[in-house]
Parts: structure tokens; sequence; C-alpha cells
């Protein structure tokens, strides 16, 4: 279970360091940027990633779903 816990923390991790690099990179986090400012995009950038990456997993599963439907129908 401890290990459970270790990867889901290392891939938040690694989402919050995506979503700083990517505003970073796309100039909304620039020399002029507070921190409370980067903060900020960040957390909405993490935010907005991982919502995108539950519905990419939802269409998946969907998709899947209707497949096997359509293979029991055949």
């Amino acid at each position: 279970m401890g290990k459970v816990i270790s990867y889901i923390i290392y891939f938040l991790i690694a989402i919050v360091i995506y979503a700083f690099i990517r505003a970073s990179f796309t100039g909304e986090i620039n020399s002029n940027t507070t921190i409370g400012q980067a903060a900020t995009e960040v957390k909405d950038e993490s935010i907005k990633t991982l919502k995108d990456m539950k519905n990419d997993a939802s269409s998946a599963i969907e998709d899947m779903r209707n497949d096997m439907q359509q293979q029991k129908a055949n």
C-alpha cells in the first residue's frame, strides 16, 4: 500500500512540474510573474491536465465497452 501512495505522489509531482514547464514556455510565467501568480497558474494547469486525463480515460473506457458490445452482437 505504501508503494501505491508513493507512486501517486510521484505522479502528482510530475504533473505539477509539467504544468510549470508548460506555463514557462507559453509565456504565462516569466521574470515579472510573482510567486503567487505562478502558483495559481501551475495549480490551474495541473487541474486542467488531470481533468483532460480523466476525460480521455473515460472516453477510452466507453470506446472499449462499445467495441465489446459490438463483438458480442456479431
